[in-house]
């Protein structure tokens, strides 16, 4: 009898056990799960992402779901090996969704450094027929699309609910991190406070901003064979793998149906996932 009811009795004491570790730290795991959803909500702003993070996370546990049970189906893998791959692919799903909003996040903030310099000359062409910075912020809204006119927008919106220019465009050179942002809003800053020909110092910033971005193009042109280089490097794995399920069937059997193989991929999936961010910080160049 007793033998009959002691493994219930775990079971229903390891549940309780769980159940009470979970409540006793559920107000941290609260609170950081609320600090995380609101770094999510800014990150998405930033990128110009209009989903909403439960749904993008939802759609993320989803896709990893059903690529999880897909290997499982196609390579039967052991109990371990099956364990291993879902962390394996929640890993890389993971890092796939944050690489895509920090791309989503700096295609936004080159396309605004690009509008910015047309931004500054406008600005200081309504400076000099005698309008205000407010009203020569309105012109361009008016003329420059997307992302410059939403952010702009922002900067008009937050004044007009008691908050100052200069703290807007603060506030601004936060939300887009760049030398450029941070260079136009200190300059209305010292410039609102010390005096002067702003028309003219924003016309300099603009002739700045652009010769930076020759300067960026240069760079872009110069690195273009090292970044072919290791995107070729990257592929060489996967499409020798490929070569050689196609051409080799024994080799191919025991790469996708054994214990071995999936060691082998698994092992071949973090070193791509390494060699990645490796590649990437090696061809990264700062100006």
């Amino acid at each position: 009898m007793v033998a009959i009811f002691a493994p219930i009795a775990i079971f229903v004491g390891v549940v309780v056990t769980i159940l009470l570790a979970f409540f006793s730290f559920w107000d941290t795991v609260n609170t950081r799960a609320v600090e995380r959803a609101g770094g999510l909500t800014y990150e998405l702003d930033r990128a110009g992402i209009t989903m909403k993070p439960q749904e993008i996370v939802l759609t993320v546990f989803a896709g990893v779901a059903l690529v999880w049970i897909g290997l499982v189906m196609l390579l039967r893998p052991t109990l371990l090996m099956a364990g291993l791959l879902l962390a394996a692919i929640a890993l890389a799903g993971a890092l796939g969704f944050y690489g895509w909003v920090r791309f989503k996040i700096q295609r936004r903030l080159e396309t605004f450094i690009t509008q910015l310099e047309m931004g500054l000359r406008l600005i200081a062409s309504g400076v000099k027929v005698g309008l205000g910075l407010r009203q020569a912020l309105a012109m361009v809204i008016e003329e420059l699309p997307n992302p410059a006119r939403y952010e702009f927008l922002r900067v008009i919106g937050q004044t007009n609910i008691g908050i100052s220019v200069l703290d807007a465009m603060d506030d601004l050179a936060k939300r887009m991190p760049s030398n450029e942002t941070l260079m136009m809003a200190r300059v209305i800053r010292v410039q609102s406070q010390s005096g002067g020909d702003l028309a003219r110092v924003l016309e300099q910033l603009a002739g700045t901003i652009r010769d930076r971005r020759h300067v960026h193009r240069k760079i872009s042109a110069l690195t273009s064979e090292g970044r072919m280089s290791a995107l070729v490097l990257m592929f060489i794995p996967v499409g020798l793998g490929l070569f050689m399920v196609t051409t080799q069937p024994n080799l191919g059997h025991a790469l996708l149906f054994t214990p071995i193989g999936h060691g082998v991929l698994f092992t071949l999936l973090i070193l791509e996932i390494v060699s990645f961010f490796w590649l990437r910080q090696i061809l990264k160049v700062t100006v």
